[in-house]
């Protein structure tokens, strides 16, 4: 029996928007979208946009045990391609490029480019190269910091890799964390994986991205988008965005740091707007965050993607500007804290009818992921009594 012609599997091993996104635009193009989870909390666990569910091993304990999990799946349900929603799924499935079936196109890339595009001292290189702005960073050894070198403050500490194999088969995590403090940024060093660490200031600015879907290191389509709140405020993750015009100083400089990776697959490059700089501070190889925004500015990027794989010709990937986002979980918790602070022009803002408004969880076609995991609420309420 051979692969279907529009059947695919996306991987969600953490409650991750940008999958449920990527599972509503596949099923809106025409593709039977699967979806491997390893966690009841899953977004993607009650839409009605899955195909059906397959329930995998947790790749940051076990990632070959996940593989096998995930190769199984996609010869018993013999799907076209495999589609990897999050960085573990993306790291851990390049590990293993040989365990799938022939018939089944994988959605990474080689492991090396895989490394260098999840390796956050590397896109300092490369952005270098692409013309590229980033904020000035320092590498540094715990050692040093411990032993006291100066490190200007408030600050950015990241690890290399936000997820680092381990020798027993699993996954170190490490989040990005801003520190006000130099006790923050002793502990924050202190539960990075490895010996060094990257820090770089906490600059102001406006949260802009550009997303999109390469081939071979091209381009094939791309959206532009800025932030117009984010949770938490001054460190956070979009709250509420639109799509806004290219900037020519930006977009030449991702196409040129792609090509640099030579990748293939769905992307979103992050950058800080300051004082007119445009400072990049992040590169996602996977699906983001907020991929129901590029699909509402009409790129469906997932369809793109997996038309790519297929060897289908790609459908259009131009975008229109003005579409909007908004992350009911963010935007909720950003509406609490806003009314505790007395700051009544962001609660009015939040408020405000916004009419072509894509969701990360609602839908009215698809309204489970939204109404069944309780998330929003008890978030909200959560983050509301910590800003007290």
């Amino acid at each position: 029996m051979t692969a279907s012609d529009n059947s695919v599997l996306v991987t969600e091993d953490a409650p991750a928007y940008g999958v449920l996104g990527g599972l509503r635009a596949l099923r809106s193009a025409g593709y039977a979208a699967w979806v491997a989870v390893t966690d009841r909390g899953a977004y993607s666990r009650r839409s009605r946009a899955s195909a059906g569910l397959v329930w995998v091993p947790d790749p940051a304990h076990d990632r070959s045990a996940y593989v096998s999990a995930v190769a199984n799946a996609c010869s018993r349900l013999k799907v076209g391609a495999v589609l990897p929603g999050t960085d573990l799924g993306l790291v851990a499935l390049s590990m293993a490029r040989d365990e799938f079936p022939p018939g089944t196109a994988l959605g990474t890339c080689d492991p090396e480019t895989v490394r260098r595009a999840t390796d956050k001292i590397e896109l300092e290189r490369l952005a270098v190269d692409a013309a590229l702005t980033t904020p000035p960073g320092k590498h540094i050894t715990r050692a040093e910091l411990e032993s006291g070198a100066e490190v200007p403050l408030p600050a950015i500490v990241k690890a290399a890799r936000t997820r680092t194999p381990t020798v027993d088969g699993g996954f170190a995590s490490s989040a990005v964390q801003r520190v006000s403090s130099r006790d923050e940024l002793l502990q924050a060093a202190r539960n990075v994986p490895g010996e060094a660490v990257l820090i770089q200031p906490a600059l102001d600015g406006e949260l802009r991205a550009s997303s999109g879907v390469a081939w071979r290191g091209e381009v094939v389509a791309i959206v532009h988008q800025a932030a117009r709140r984010i949770y938490p405020p001054g460190r956070g993750i979009t709250a509420f965005a639109e799509t806004v015009p290219p900037d020519p100083q930006v977009e030449p400089g991702v196409r040129r740091l792609i090509a640099a990776l030579g990748w293939s697959g769905i992307f979103q490059a992050q950058f800080v707007h300051s004082a007119d700089v445009s400072y990049l501070i992040d590169l996602n190889p996977r699906m983001y965050g907020s991929l129901a925004l590029a699909v509402a500015a009409g790129a469906n990027l997932p369809a793109i993607w997996a038309d790519l794989l297929l060897g289908r010709t790609p459908r259009g990937g131009t975008y229109r500007v003005g579409a909007r986002f908004r992350s009911e979980e963010r935007d909720l918790a950003l509406l609490g804290m806003s009314a505790l602070a007395g700051d009544w022009r962001t609660v009015i803002d939040v408020l405000r009818p916004r009419r072509r408004t894509a969701h990360a969880l609602g839908s009215l076609r698809d309204p489970w992921p939204l109404l069944m995991s309780g998330r929003v609420a008890r978030i909200s309420r959560h983050r509301a009594q910590l800003a007290r």
